[in-house]
């Protein structure tokens, strides 16, 4: 799985009452993915601390992982404590519902959620700039809480497209009902419910010919049609300057990088890079897509 981990407590119902913690992330095919499921009496820095210190004995805190919340104060506290080498990101469905709410400015929402999703600071600029000629206010609020931890074109680390929480909200969903079961009862619940979908999923890729999950495959189609219609030219060893469209970008095989960022940010070819791939290796262009992105997307990797 890419390493990103979405944390969401939600009251259950039962007479014993309590909240469920729970830890989700996604595979390659965007599927959910349980992490770590626990039950406390309140959230506080207590619960979480005791549930991070738990999640830290199987989930390394590697620079590669970054933890997701809505923004829940003790969240923060202990990754920033148990999670020391790991990256803090807010959701930005969360965040933006605060902008909204507080602001009451469709166009100020309109322009973070394009900043959020910006993959170079240009762009983000671009839209950072608007919000602030509009309403200085939700500038300095967002400037406060910190450019890294909602902006993807700021974020040390790499969120990947997981933008929100909502998979850890997904996962209070699909057990609504479950929540005025007993504890024992909900939990057995949980490992019934997530080992049928991951049989049901893994049984949809073991006979794939594909090399890498259908989501990824469609975007690398999309990609190459994109980058046929583009011309690289070499400028050093692996380095091309790509052109087409009022377009130039810069790539680099060697670092798999490319200006736009995308290359650097999804962890496969962007179409720049796609033409440079197929400029740098000709007719074996086709094989070295799968060299150049990231295995997290691969079959093998996912059954």
């Amino acid at each position: 799985m890419r390493k990103v981990i979405a944390i969401d407590g939600t009251f259950l119902r039962s007479k014993y009452e309590g909240v469920l913690l729970s830890a989700v992330a996604q595979d390659a095919e965007n599927h959910i993915f349980s992490v770590a499921f626990c039950v406390v009496d309140k959230e506080c820095d207590v619960s979480y601390e005791y549930f991070f210190q738990n999640i830290r004995s199987f989930v390394d805190d590697i620079d590669e992982l970054c933890i997701i919340s809505n923004r829940h104060p003790s969240i923060q506290k202990m990754v920033s404590t148990i999670y020391l080498a790991s990256h803090y990101g807010c959701c930005m469905r969360h965040l933006r519902e605060n902008i909204r709410n507080n602001f009451h400015n469709s166009k100020v929402v309109t322009h973070f959620y394009k900043a959020t999703k910006a993959y170079d600071k240009c762009e983000f600029n671009d839209h950072f700039n608007q919000i602030r000629d509009l309403v200085p206010k939700a500038a300095k609020t967002l400037e406060r809480i910190g450019f890294h931890t909602w902006s993807r074109a700021f974020c040390p680390g790499n969120r990947y497209n997981i933008m929100t929480s909502n998979i850890a909200e997904s996962v209070n969903f699909m057990f609504d009902v479950k929540r005025e079961f007993p504890i024992v009862a909900l939990f057995d619940e949980i490992n019934r419910r997530f080992a049928l979908l991951f049989h049901q999923r893994r049984m949809e890729l073991v006979n794939s010919a594909n090399r890498f999950v259908p989501s990824i495959e469609k975007d690398i189609s999309k990609y190459v049609n994109a980058g046929n219609k583009l011309l690289a030219h070499q400028i050093a060893n692996y380095k091309f300057s790509v052109t087409g469209h009022g377009d130039v970008a810069t790539v680099d095989l060697q670092r798999r990088t490319c200006t736009c960022r995308i290359f650097d940010l999804d962890k496969i070819p962007c179409p720049h890079a796609m033409a440079a791939l197929r400029a740098q290796y000709g007719a074996d262009f086709g094989n070295q897509i799968y060299e150049y992105s990231s295995p997290y997307y691969s079959v093998e990797k996912n059954t």
